[in-house]
């Protein structure tokens, strides 16, 4: 069975691919809701990748739906472009938690100075 095929194949009058494509634009809700509200800046980069991930599976799941090879090269590009943002995001978290690493430090220093 081809995958064009396997998508639109139906189960209660309802085409497979048109189903899984709807169940996992569901899942992007809960993920800008936990990158919004979330408590720590991590949330925001599993957010972010989260909806980057639904969208590269989203226009994949449609290439093959509609049969357009067009999207597929879309694919590339976006799934470039998630990674290198997942890189400086990360980057990011990285030099700001060792900033308040360092400002921690220099203020428990200060302080067991000021109690001497």
């Amino acid at each position: 069975m081809t995958p064009q095929q396997l998508l639109t194949f139906e189960i209660l009058g309802v085409p497979i691919g048109w189903a899984a494509l709807a169940l996992l634009v569901l899942t992007v809700l809960p993920a800008i809701y936990r990158a919004a509200r979330g408590p720590a800046e991590a949330d925001l980069a599993i957010g972010a990748d989260h909806v980057f991930f639904v969208l590269v599976a989203s226009l994949a799941m449609l290439g093959l739906l509609w049969e357009r090879h067009l999207l597929m090269d879309l694919v590339v590009v976006v799934t470039l472009i998630g990674f290198i943002s997942a890189l400086i995001l990360g980057r990011y978290l990285g030099r700001s938690r060792s900033a308040a690493k360092t400002t921690e430090t220099a203020a428990t220093t200060a302080s067991a100075g000021d109690a001497e």
